[in-house]
């Protein structure tokens, strides 16, 4: 039986590698309990602090709002200074203050650690992409994000369950469970090798670099690809339930038991990212995954049987499992080492502005418009989107990230 790097195609990795490897997947683990682990825990939290439901939507704000300013400027000490310390700290960071919540004698002091939380993880969250992209080359390197997302969809099975059991128990519960990140930390700074040398030159310099390497076209299509991507889970995954509860008068339970289709979707695809790309250009894999998702989006308000929107889902979920590595490989493999981790922080911040911003405009539209032309405006949204992106390359250029981790640009 093959084992899990085997299937991505990881199985002759050297040893260090290897284990350098499994502490970066470890760290991207960890952090998907940021969110996903205490979304179902939050109504655990209104009796024991006396605090409306508008008022537990803090607990998730404090903690996404840092990363908006601070992911670029731990991109760039990441580039500047280091990786091996920024995360192993990091990662204790989130670990303690994760920790430090289940002891809060306030709900304000409970909003306090999760910031710091959030500072935590805004240090962390783009290391876990860049070190890949350090470590791995090529087809590895895409394979290598592959396994990244086919984990983190793991955890969409794993962490909301397990999150709203343990606050049945009591509130704090799951908040103690985030000391088992700081082990985590511990093991990346006694292990984890260092990727990036600090650089010698001035900081002003290094900027410089960034914002000319930042308008080269193909990272232009990978930012453009990050915003739409998580433009489309936010507008989409957001509404898909209410969607099926007022069209198809099923349960929440229900609506919840099809996004079990998207993850195994992703995860069918993710774990074949190598094997896709393998001799193909991942622009236009991007393109083709992008047409996919639109069209998925499109056939939902079409659908009569709810299983078969349960399809609709898995469809969706199959171009997200190809879309998340290629993107991310884009970014990886047409920046220099010297440069990555700051491009990387930029792509972040690009995100964090997209789930800002979908879900904000898609409410806004719902004041005029029904939930199924959201769904068609969004389809149409990502077939333009490709057009857009494809003009962005012009014809003939490819640039490809040498073994030495730099790009012909």
């Amino acid at each position: 039986m093959q084992s899990i790097p085997a299937l991505f195609g990881l199985k002759n990795l050297e040893p260090q590698k290897a284990r350098a490897l499994s502490i970066v997947y470890a760290a991207s683990i960890s952090l998907m309990m940021g969110v996903n682990f205490i979304q179902p825990a939050l109504p655990a939290l209104s009796q024991p602090f006396h605090v409306s439901d508008a008022q537990l939507s803090w607990v998730m704000t404090v903690f996404t709002a840092p990363a908006i300013v601070l992911s670029p400027i731990f991109g760039f000490i990441a580039d500047l200074y280091g990786r091996r310390l920024l995360l192993a700290v990091g990662l204790i960071s989130f670990g303690l203050f994760g920790t430090a919540m289940a002891f809060s004698p306030s709900f304000g002091w409970l909003l306090a650690f999760r910031t710091l939380q959030g500072v935590a993880f805004s240090a962390v969250i783009p290391l876990s992409i860049v070190l890949i992209g350090d470590l791995l080359e090529g087809d590895e390197e895409i394979s290598g994000q592959g396994l990244k997302v086919f984990l983190d969809r793991i955890g969409y099975f794993v962490f909301p369950p397990l999150g709203g059991v343990l606050a049945t128990i009591a509130w704090f519960w799951p908040f103690v469970f985030y000391l088992l990140t700081v082990p985590v930390g511990l093991a990346a700074f006694f292990w984890m090798p260092e990727t990036q040398a600090k650089r010698k030159e001035p900081a002003a310099s290094y900027l410089g670099d960034i914002l000319r390497l930042a308008r080269h076209p193909r990272l232009m299509i990978a930012f453009t690809a990050g915003f739409l991507r998580f433009f489309l889970d936010y507008g989409f995954l957001t509404y898909f339930p209410l969607f099926l509860v007022r069209t198809h008068g099923i349960s929440t339970a229900t609506a919840g038991l099809l996004y079990v289709f998207f993850a195994v979707g992703a995860m069918a695809t993710s774990s074949q990212a190598g094997r896709i790309a393998a001799g193909r250009d991942k622009a236009n894999i991007l393109f083709f995954a992008f047409l996919v998702s639109g069209a998925a989006v499109l056939a939902v308000p079409f659908i009569g049987n709810i299983w078969l929107v349960g399809g609709a889902l898995f469809f969706y979920g199959v171009a997200n499992g190809v879309i998340s590595p290629m993107q991310k490989s884009l970014l990886t493999q047409n920046a220099p080492a010297p440069l990555r981790g700051g491009i990387v922080s930029v792509d972040r911040l690009i995100q964090q502005v997209s789930k800002t911003t979908s879900t904000s405009i898609v409410g806004l539209m719902l004041v005029t418009a029904e939930l199924p032309t959201i769904f068609w405006m969004l389809g149409v949204l990502s077939f333009i989107s490709v057009g857009l992106m494809a003009c962005l390359l012009p014809r003939g250029q490819k640039v490809v990230a040498t073994t030495a981790g730099s790009s012909h640009i």
